[in-house]
């Protein structure tokens, strides 16, 4: 049985593997004792959702789970298991274990989800646990995990993964720990009484009976009833006790006497076990068991290497479990093993005083037979341990590489928390690879500071050997540099930095996730430049999309080009190219992926816009969460425009309003100043037509104090941010009855976007201009910007925006339909069909969460407080605004939001809402 499977790819050799030793029980040596009050619990296990067996070091809570395992596997149950370390502390690292234990050992469950973590690693966890969830649910039969040393697991992130699982575990699936503490799961938030089941140690300790039991199976050792008595009074039932006691009295021929003697000891510590269990070893199998401490597991071959050739480790192994000297076979073939963690202790505690120097070379003959192996965890941490620093590195640095290659970038952050941190300072290449990893989880601020330091370093050479030799750095450098310009919204700069390394690229052999990253910055900065036939010479031919490119990074950069097309207002093409980057990514990874969820927020506004309903549903639903997490700036503004104006369209405009605050908080964590203009210029324009001006100001507002005094020159993208503005601040205007201050703001926009060859904005633009010049009576501007509007809607599927305008576009379309200049024209079809009251192909009801009796057993949890602040977030407010509102602090608001969150089983400020308003909690009221 191979120790590992790879999950990072291959890479040439490059990979991080997950363990497959870890993914099975233990083999049991011998037969365990027969305890049937502990068998029979099993059929308890079956009908909680959660159980953790929590107890000390050597009370058996392994067993008792491996015997639970056995006995579920043979009855024909979809049965998983995890043995846990302390690397397991990483979310994304223990989510990749939790998927491959199930699609490995539980029938098959999880195989979507493991193939999605596979090709498309950039897929947050939340969604692949979520399709996990759902896999589990559709078996229709009980699926079991045993997740066994739990007390490895601390992390915040990780302890929510697990929490995450079990709030929202199918009723079919049931997870049992064992930890030699309590979990820190919080259990109280979610789960009722009959859904856990705790063992402590009181339940695992051995009676009379039990010890009875055991010293009967101990071979050579003949024991009476009152010495065995004795020897369990004195352990208190601890079966380790047990074991050492028997080892012990293999050796003497007076059983009675000598457990009279264990039983006036303390049957623990380092002397103890040392005169019970290593002292009693043969000298060669003592010297190898302390140097074979050093590893955590290990197998003949692993120990051969480290110790020397012709040490014939297999016959050491096998005499230590003859002999029952607490080590444990991982696998059926027995070829793996690890020591019972009290003797691992105890052993390495002792090599250190005994071996001193021969650690060093230890570490350093494992860490080599762990790289021919491609275990480049275990490698890397025995080198470091053996003092090599720079073989650390460079099989680091090796491996930092096949993970960005393949995009798998939350492994790779997983990775870098697991490695010292002088160990990533020293090499500039694992630092740029963090600086890729940084960039590519939108952690924008970080990756800028980690760059500039790097750029300073590189710059001033401060006599260090890889930046000398290595000619390709200042190319990486730039290239994840534009990457950071493009995801901070600086496209002047992405522009600049993507044909730094394009030109760099012949002489200098730039990495090749470098050269596409670098190439999608370059498209980026390109369509906000106006520099569109470039745009379209650089999409990328059927031949260059399949040459084993990632997923993620091959359709984001098709979705530029797509993004392209709608900067230039080529609606149509924009929804063909990425219609078809949709197609790509879920034929290729599914739905549910981060490359999936890039042309996606696209394309909700695109199907909108046109009046399709339904298929910008189809688009939509079930990815609010995932478009959050793993769509850039672009992406995520279209999509949450696009869902704010669906649940708008249908008069759910409270939904609408949380969709656009959500985005809002997204803005403000990543500070993306495009995509709160975005959100805040259709939350005035909601509000205004709810009639709450106030609400409408105030938005606005906050907005002009977040403006910059000076426009950047060129304008790039910030164009597109200052049009939001600007429409903002012309829909207060004109509601304030100041449409004379609208149509100076608005004309002066319209010139700016017609001379950046944006022609969609600038049709949006004609359109509130229209309504403006209308307000000021002045209506043959009004009907000619109108006309203008509607020439390009005549050749782009431009439809909702005129919708969304209400009665008073109506009215003025009405006029012009009257009007000479309508004569011939070639939106007459349009227009008639607006002026019928059409509205495009149809609207798909958007689905609320239905009432449930759970849901009502949580609501009616909620304090009067958390109500009062539900309804304020269906009114659109932010958490300060609420605080506001409440006189309270923002942190007193985000607490109870937890505590809704919690009781309300869900996850976000919308679910909240839905389930709130499902729940029948007060109409919607004014807020201010």
């Amino acid at each position: 049985m191979d120790l590992n499977t790879a999950h990072a790819g291959d890479g040439g050799g490059w990979s991080l593997a997950l363990i497959h030793t870890k993914m099975t029980p233990p083999r049991l040596a011998g037969e365990p004792v027969g305890r049937p009050a502990l068998l029979d619990l099993l059929a308890q296990v079956a009908h909680r959702r959660l159980t953790a067996i929590v107890a000390p070091a050597g009370f058996g809570k392994t067993t008792l789970m491996t015997e639970w395992h056995e006995a579920l596997r043979k009855r024909g149950d979809a049965v998983a298991w995890l043995t846990l370390d302390e690397e397991d502390d990483d979310a994304q690292q223990l989510g990749h274990y939790l998927v491959s234990a199930l699609s490995a050992a539980a029938g098959g469950v999880g195989l979507r989800a493991a193939e999605l973590l596979q090709r498309d690693p950039l897929t947050p966890i939340k969604t692949v646990q979520a399709m996990l969830l759902n896999e589990i649910a559709r078996t229709g039969c009980d699926v079991f995990l045993f997740l066994d040393d739990f007390e490895r697991i601390g992390s915040r992130a990780s302890l929510a993964l697990v929490t995450r699982l079990l709030r929202y575990a199918p009723a079919n699936f049931h997870v049992c720990i064992g930890t030699r503490r309590e979990p820190g799961l919080p259990l109280g938030a979610w789960a009722m009484p009959d859904q856990v089941l705790t063992l402590d140690a009181a339940a695992l300790r051995f009676s009379n009976e039990d010890a009875l039991a055991f010293f009967e199976r101990a071979h050579g050792v003949l024991l009476d009833r009152p010495g065995v008595e004795l020897i369990n009074t004195a352990s208190e039932g601890w079966v380790t006790g047990l074991q050492l006691a028997a080892l012990a009295l293999r050796h003497t021929d007076e059983p009675a006497r000598l457990a009279r003697e264990l039983a006036g000891k303390k049957l623990i510590g380092d002397a103890y076990l040392y005169e019970v269990v290593l002292s009693r070893m043969p000298v060669a199998v003592l010297q190898f068991a302390l140097r074979v401490s050093v590893l955590d597991r290990f197998c003949s071959d692993v120990c051969d290497a480290m110790i020397k050739p012709g040490t014939r480790s297999w016959e050491k192994l096998e005499w230590l479990q003859q002999h029952n000297m607490f080590i444990r076979a991982l696998d059926d073939e027995q070829r793996w093993f690890r020591f019972h963690t009290l003797m691992a202790d105890a052993l390495r505690r002792r090599a250190g005083v005994q071996l001193g120097g021969e650690l060093t070379a230890l570490h350093r003959r494992a860490s080599r037979w762990f790289a021919g192996q491609r275990l480049w965890p275990e490698a890397v941490r025995h080198a470091i341990a053996a003092g090599d620093a720079q073989q650390a590195v460079q099989w680091a640095e090796g491996c930092a590489a096949a993970l960005i290659d393949r995009s798998d970038i939350p492994t790779l952050l997983g990775w870098f928390s697991q490695l010292p941190a002088d160990l990533v300072q020293r090499s500039l290449r694992l630092r740029i690879a963090r600086a890729w990893g940084l960039t590519l989880s939108f952690r924008i601020a970080e990756a800028e500071r980690l760059v500039q330091e790097i750029g300073d370093e590189i710059t001033a050479d401060a006599l260090r050997e890889d930046a000398r030799a290595d000619s390709a750095l200042p190319a990486e450098l730039a290239s994840v540099s534009a990457l950071i310009a493009g995801f901070a919204d600086d496209t002047p700069r992405s522009l600049e930095l993507g044909r730094k390394v394009e030109e760099a690229e012949a002489p200098t052999p730039v990495s090749r996730w470098a050269r596409r990253f670098a190439q999608t910055s370059l498209i980026f900065g390109l369509a906000y430049d106006g520099q569109f036939g470039e745009v379209r010479r650089r999409a990328a031919t059927p031949q260059e999309m399949s040459d084993g490119e990632p997923i993620y990074s091959s359709v984001y950069r098709q979705s530029m080009v797509g993004l392209g097309a709608m900067v230039e207002g080529r609606l149509a093409d924009a929804a063909r190219i990425l219609e078809s980057a949709l197609l790509r990514a879920e034929t290729a990874v599914g739905r549910d992926s981060a490359a999936a969820a890039v042309p996606s927020g696209y394309l909700v506004a695109l199907h909108y816009e046109r009046g399709d309903m339904a298929a910008a549903c189809r688009v939509m639903d079930g990815r609010t969460s995932l478009a959050k997490e793993a769509c850039p700036l672009g992406s995520l503004l279209r999509f949450s425009l696009g869902s704010a104006r669906l649940y708008a369209r249908q008069g759910d405009v409270a939904s609408a309003l949380v969709v656009l605050e959500e985005a809002r908080e997204v803005a403000t964590e990543r500070y993306w100043l495009r995509l709160r203009a975005g959100c805040d210029a259709e939350a005035v324009r909601l509000l205004l037509q709810a009639g709450r001006l106030t609400d409408a100001q105030q938005v606005l507002a906050e907005l002009n104090g977040l403006m910059p005094a000076r426009h950047p020159q060129p304008m790039g993208s910030f164009l597109e941010t200052w049009s939001s503005a600007c429409c903002a601040s012309a829909r207060v205007a004109m509601a304030q009855g100041r449409p004379e201050a609208a149509v100076e703001l608005l004309l002066r926009l319209r010139g700016q976007l017609d001379a950046a060859g944006m022609r969609y904005l600038s049709a949006c633009v004609s359109q509130l201009l229209a309504l403006a010049w209308e307000q000021q009576n002045e209506s043959d501007e009004a009907i000619g910007a109108l006309d203008a509007a509607l020439r390009y809607a005549s050749v782009e599927p431009m439809v909702s925006s005129f919708n969304d305008e209400g009665a008073p576009m109506l009215h003025l379309m009405d006029r012009l339909r009257g009007d000479t200049r309508s004569v011939g024209q070639p939106y007459l079809p349009l227009l008639d069909d607006r002026l019928q009251g059409g509205q495009g192909q149809g609207t798909t009801p958007l689905n609320h969460p239905a009432p449930s009796p759970v849901l009502a057993r949580f609501a009616a949890s909620l304090s009067v407080r958390e109500i009062e602040i539900l309804e304020h977030i269906a009114g659109g407010l932010s958490n300060k605004e609420i605080a506001r509102a409440l006189s309270v602090a923002p942190e007193t608001i985000k607490w109870h939001l937890k505590n809704i969150f919690e009781k309300l089983n869900v996850g976000s400020r919308l679910e909240a809402v839905q389930a709130g308003l499902g729940l029948g909690f007060a109409p919607l009221r004014e807020t201010r």
